[in-house]
């Protein structure tokens, strides 16, 4: 049982009088919906889970399942803080939403009018990339996420590199996900505020709808609160996984912990179309509508795989949010993903319903079966198995990684050897783009190490190395090159060329 301190009791008695009591719809079957969820953990592997369904005005499903944590885990209710990852992003785009309603910014502004250090090897993209661009993943950039997730690397640095990052498309021609640049959005809000991202949203946003629950950072959680704990399925059984982020780092791309109780307010504040329960309209009509207008068109293989079942007519993304047709109504959408947590959001906007989703265990793509079965439309004998065609889905794909594996096993060249003696491998390798990468001798083996992981190294054919790092389900490989002298020059790792510049 969860004990709320004195500050926030009156919060959370006020809260309950306004979402917990609120009526269950005739037409809402909530013994179905639980029933259909904890079917599903057992088939995922689910320690714990969070799920809501809302109107604009009801709350139709708001309810906790499993524990916490494995071993001595809490039992998971609607107050439990889950990370929502990426669906942060419209929350950011909430925050600069506000910034133009109060005309300290246009979404059309270039991004270069606020942060003027941002510069790309293709000069003229500083002068062509507006904020909407950042917010509709439409920079045509690659992803970064090597920068985060691998280097740690700090935005100031990440803002940097981009002089040395190429292009992967043309400006507004692919949707290209690319957390960095909701990152700069964080930054932007702080350099208009005067605030912290997150301190302007709690001040702004997440208070005023009675967010009570939402915090920028895991730091932030209180001791009297309680939050999973992240995990892998991994050879069979559950592993506790790393956290992506340290708990005292705020990333406005997906850092963001809240419940399932509060992302119902949320949820409920976007279907009434930007305004508060009390009746304060907190985002223009304009800015609502820009949130959710289609900004990027997208082809199926920069979506989700699930595009193979919903089988859409068209997809796009508005500002941070996925867009799709189903059953012929509009569905605004998005995942959130860290290392060991999962969630999801749905809005049918014109159907005025809401779900939500969370879980503790890495990939685990319930979320989407949840998603589904709530805003799917058909019954009876038309009513379809999203469970069982989620969880077929994701196992062929899994399967067709498995076969592609084998057959990169049996095109491996047998009985070579490396060129030069072990030692010689060992070094620091650098890329302008993504920084440097260290290859370490540690007993009698060989370790390629970025500043946050240790990719284990094992000899594959010639001076080419097989990298692992359990419990990813990762195969890839590092490749050296040797130049005319016999020394090694580079290298070719993780799509990248990494420059030698020092041996060990």
């Amino acid at each position: 049982m969860k004990i709320l301190p004195n500050r926030t009791l009156h919060r959370f008695l006020l809260l309950t009088l306004l979402v917990g009591t609120a009526p269950v719809s005739a037409g809402f079957d909530a013994e179905k919906l639980s029933a259909f969820t904890e079917h599903g953990m057992g088939m995922w592997h689910v320690p714990g889970m969070s799920v809501a369904v809302v109107t604009k005005d009801e709350l139709l499903f708001q309810r906790g399942f499993g524990q916490t944590a494995v071993e001595s885990g809490r039992a998971v209710d609607e107050h439990t803080l889950f990370s929502i990852a990426s669906i942060t992003k419209a929350m950011v785009v909430a925050g600069i939403l506000i910034l133009a309603d109060e005309e300290r910014l246009s979404i059309d502004d270039p991004i270069i009018k606020h942060i003027p250090e941002l510069h790309f090897a293709e000069p003229s993209l500083a002068q062509q990339l507006l904020v909407r661009d950042l917010l509709a993943h439409r920079t045509g950039l690659p992803s970064t996420d090597f920068w985060s997730f691998l280097q740690g690397m700090p935005l100031n640095e990440q803002i940097n590199r981009f002089k040395n990052v190429q292009l992967e498309a043309p400006v507004r021609t692919r949707l290209i996900y690319q957390n960095t640049m909701f990152e700069i959005a964080g930054l932007l809000i702080e350099r208009l505020s005067g605030k912290r991202w997150h301190d302007f949203l709690t001040e702004r946003l997440w208070r005023p709808i009675g967010m009570f629950e939402t915090y920028g950072e895991r730091a932030q959680i209180g001791p009297e609160q309680t939050h999973v704990t992240p995990y892998f399925y991994f050879k069979n059984e559950l592993v506790v996984a790393d956290w992506d982020f340290a708990a005292n780092y705020a990333d406005a791309a997906g850092s963001v912990w809240s419940s399932v109780h509060d992302m119902s307010l949320w949820a409920q504040f976007l279907l009434r179309d930007g305004v508060t329960r009390q009746g304060d309209r907190l985002i223009s009509e304009v800015g609502m509508q820009q949130m959710f207008e289609p900004q990027q068109l997208s082809s199926p293989d920069d979506f989700y795989p699930t595009v193979e079942l919903t089988k859409p007519n068209w997809r796009s993304y508005g500002l941070g949010w996925f867009q799709q047709d189903f059953q012929g109504r509009k569905i605004d959408f998005h995942t959130g993903s860290l290392s060991g947590l999962v969630g999801i959001i749905g809005l049918d906007r014109a159907g005025d319903k809401a779900v939500i989703a969370f879980a503790n265990r890495d990939h685990a793509e319930l979320r989407h079966a949840v998603m589904w079965n709530v805003l799917d439309s058909g019954d009876g004998e038309n009513r379809r198995d999203w469970n069982q065609e989620i969880f077929d889905l994701y196992a062929a794909r899994q399967e067709k990684d498995k076969d592609n594996w084998k057959d990169t096993v049996k095109k491996r060249l047998k009985h070579t050897r490396l060129t030069l003696s072990q030692e010689d491998y060992a070094g620091t390798y650098s890329n302008a783009a993504f920084g440097d990468l260290r290859v370490e001798r540690s007993d009698s083996e060989l370790k390629l190490k970025s500043k946050l992981v240790s990719f284990d190294m094992s000899h594959w054919h010639l001076d080419t190395f097989l990298l692992e790092h359990d419990p990813w389900e990762m195969h890839e490989f590092a490749t050296f090159n040797i130049g005319p002298k016999g020394n090694i020059n580079s290298v070719n790792v993780f799509g990248q060329t990494f420059e030698r510049i020092s041996a060990d």
